[in-house]
């Protein structure tokens, strides 16, 4: 009677246990559908990034140049007095016109290439002195000669283009590159012949967009290098020159800020990321 009692109540455990883990496991398999759909009229706020399109521009404008003037001065004692010497390189202030010609690898990065022209007039002179000590009979006596060289300017340079912050409509950049300036000197000047002066490129700038395709741009490029001499052969720096000109070769930099139009060809992307709202229905169940 007992073993009886005992089978019946095993029986009826086993019933409930099995019907509890069968309503358990339905309603878990509902639960986990539900979840993996979306709820009925959800809203959800979707970032929609375009697509990054290379992009390539073309650029025409004109740019100021104003070369930075230098002046040495040194000082040499002898047994019969001092020599002092100081020459100067200067250039005149120049308007030029250019064109430029960019392109993008990436979001930010790519390359441009610049061809520009202009004319100005390269500066120079040279002041000499000398100053006896006592134990001289020599008397004090100086010199000075000065004198411009008119030449027109090609500027042909390749830059790495580094693209900075931007908006909508604004964007920034930063370039460094390297080129060539080929000097040809323009009022036949004897001694004085062409010239090609390798430069380091620098320099910043900012596009403002006007349309899908037109955009305006500012910029300030430098352009580090060795002053030409003209290649003149019977030149001793600073004094003489077949030229007559007191001709020197310092470093010196040439600052060209700029203003130019900007033509983008093909189709544009957008420039900034923008939220766009996507609504799903589901139906009830």
């Amino acid at each position: 009677m007992t073993h009886q009692r005992s089978t019946g109540y095993l029986r009826r455990t086993a019933l409930l246990a099995l019907t509890f883990f069968t309503l358990f496991g339905t309603e878990a398999q509902k639960a986990c559908a539900q979840a993996s759909e979306p709820t009925p009229q959800t809203t959800v706020l979707a970032a929609r990034t375009s697509k990054f399109a290379p992009s390539t521009d073309l650029a025409i404008g004109f740019n100021g140049e104003l070369t930075d003037g230098r002046t040495v001065t040194t000082t040499k004692n002898t047994q019969s007095g001092t020599e002092l010497n100081q020459v100067t390189q200067d250039a005149t202030p120049a308007v030029g016109g250019f064109a430029a010609f960019h392109q993008s690898f990436t979001r930010w990065l790519g390359y441009n290439v610049h061809f520009g022209y202009t004319r100005f007039s390269e500066q120079w002179s040279n002041g000499w002195q000398f100053i006896p000590n006592s134990t001289t009979t020599l008397p004090a006596s100086s010199s000075f000669a000065a004198g411009p060289l008119r030449t027109s300017v090609y500027d042909l340079s390749v830059a790495s283009v580094i693209e900075g912050p931007r908006t909508r409509r604004f964007n920034t950049f930063a370039q460094v590159g390297g080129g060539g300036l080929f000097f040809n000197p323009a009022n036949n000047q004897v001694g004085a012949t062409q010239q090609i002066r390798p430069t380091l490129v620098f320099g910043v700038g900012a596009n403002f967009k006007i349309t899908a395709h037109l955009a305006f741009r500012a910029e300030y490029r430098g352009l580090f290098y060795k002053s030409p001499d003209f290649n003149d052969s019977a030149i001793v720096p600073g004094v003489t020159s077949a030229s007559g000109l007191p001709i020197t070769r310092l470093f010196t930099v040439t600052n060209t800020p700029a203003l130019s139009l900007v033509y983008h060809f093909g189709r544009t992307t957008a420039a900034s990321t923008r939220p766009s709202a996507v609504t799903t229905h589901t139906d009830d169940r």
